[in-house]
């Protein structure tokens, strides 16, 4: 074979090559574009969650107890995307709070779910200052309040509290938490904040069967109600946590779960967890 045909057959595996490489990149994008990602990101003792659907709409449910949550999102989102549509601040105490500062400072918010709760602190108030300084649209929660996304196939709705906590002082700062789910076809999320058990018997006729539970309260021992196990029945359990000496998650909460066949994940042994679902099937990474 000569040498020039040598090249033109080298040329040719190259386009070939090329254009394969082309198309399992395509089809990797249609088969991101085709599935919601739910990211339980590691962000130590503290809470922070990310939903990526997939119409491009994105959540983001509490923000850790400090700047990590910046560098956990920086693994999970666009890098060009500055823009967060909906974030959930579930209750002000700081490790689901302090985070989120962060993230309104870097990111434009479309609009801010929250209890309204009254909570005396100086990051709390921070926090009020910047959104009326950024302009952030910020409600007042409770059961009912909707989302539609993906062509409204997919719901993100609140399940507690009842009623309006808008200025109320609460001496359980826990119980306040804003516990959302997010409905997906056959796929299910309930995100508890650190909603406890005596939080939880009041909105247990709320519930539906679901497919992973975010645990509440970092896996402590008030942390998780047996009745709420019964009726939702979830596949998964996902405990944010991190190096504590309140002694979470409790070896009770573990062993309950255990007992319930639940597939456990923490984040402080397993890092960031992600879930991706089509409504339908989902993956655990």
């Amino acid at each position: 074979m000569s040498k020039h045909r040598l090249q033109l057959f080298f040329g040719f595996l190259i386009v070939v090559a090329i254009v394969v490489w082309a198309a399992s990149f395509s089809k990797f994008n249609a088969d991101s574009s085709s599935t919601d990602k739910i990211y339980f990101l590691n962000v130590g003792q503290g809470d922070s969650e990310y939903i990526k659907l997939r119409d491009g709409k994105d959540i983001l449910v509490d923000g850790g107890p400090d700047q990590k949550v910046l560098e956990e999102l920086g693994k999970v989102m666009d890098f060009n995307d500055r823009h967060i549509d909906l974030v959930v601040l579930t209750h002000p105490h700081a490790d689901h709070l302090t985070g989120l500062i962060d993230v309104a400072q870097r990111y434009e918010i479309g609009e801010v779910w929250e209890s309204g709760v009254v909570y005396p602190s100086s990051v709390y108030d921070k926090w009020q200052d910047l959104l009326k300084q950024k302009n952030i649209p910020d409600s007042f929660v409770s059961y009912g309040q909707e989302k539609s996304f993906n062509g409204n196939m997919t719901k993100f709705k609140v399940s507690y509290p009842l009623s309006s906590e808008k200025n109320l002082t609460i001496d359980n700062l826990n119980d306040s938490s804003v516990v959302t789910e997010l409905d997906d076809g056959k796929f299910s999320t309930l995100f508890l904040g650190d909603a406890e058990k005596t939080a939880q018997v009041k909105f247990l006729d709320k519930l539906q069967k679901i497919t992973v539970l975010k645990v509440g309260h970092h896996g402590s021992q008030n942390g998780t109600l047996e009745d709420l196990l019964k009726i939702t029945r979830p596949a998964i359990a996902v405990i944010e946590v991190g190096k504590n000496t309140y002694g979470h998650p409790a070896a009770s909460t573990l062993d309950l779960l255990k007992q319930y066949a639940i597939q456990i994940f923490r984040t402080d042994q397993d890092g960031t967890v992600e879930i991706s679902t089509d409504g339908v099937d989902y993956n655990v990474n």
